[in-house]
């Protein structure tokens, strides 16, 4: 009987333990690039319209950064991925050189300082496509 309960025990810890190495396996293997709250798309999407000029207004990771487009009243806010070795500032200005643009590459999911829940898009600044406009 001692051998049976044994045997028990130890067969439901191997299950648990399974389910729980799984489950940090799907959690890990997300593109989030290590930020919680970051989805990464496996297609790029389209180009996010902006008035020629980001600001960064959070730093989260020295390459990724909340950042606001065109004015305070009718901008959005974007993460903004820097993926060529570049870091953020508070304040920064941002120029979108000409032939580039703001392309979403997913979305980013934080709680706001009122405690809602924010979900804006993942931007990195690249080359305009311009034979699929996009």
């Amino acid at each position: 009987m001692k051998k049976v309960l044994l045997f028990g025990s130890g067969f439901i810890a191997g299950i648990i333990t399974t389910i729980l190495v799984l489950t940090l396996i799907a959690v890990e293997n997300q593109p989030n690039d290590g930020l919680l709250g970051l989805t990464i798309f496996p297609e790029k999407g389209d180009c996010i319209t902006t008035s020629g000029e980001i600001e960064v207004f959070q730093v989260l990771k020295p390459n990724m950064a909340l950042a606001r487009t065109g004015g305070f009243t009718d901008g959005i806010v974007v993460l903004l991925i820097n993926y060529d070795g570049g870091s953020y500032y508070d304040k920064q200005k941002i120029k979108i050189p000409a032939g580039k643009c703001a392309r979403q590459r997913g979305t980013f999911q934080y709680t706001a300082k009122n405690d809602f829940i924010k979900t804006v898009p993942a931007v990195v600044i690249e080359e305009y496509d311009r034979k699929n406009k996009k």
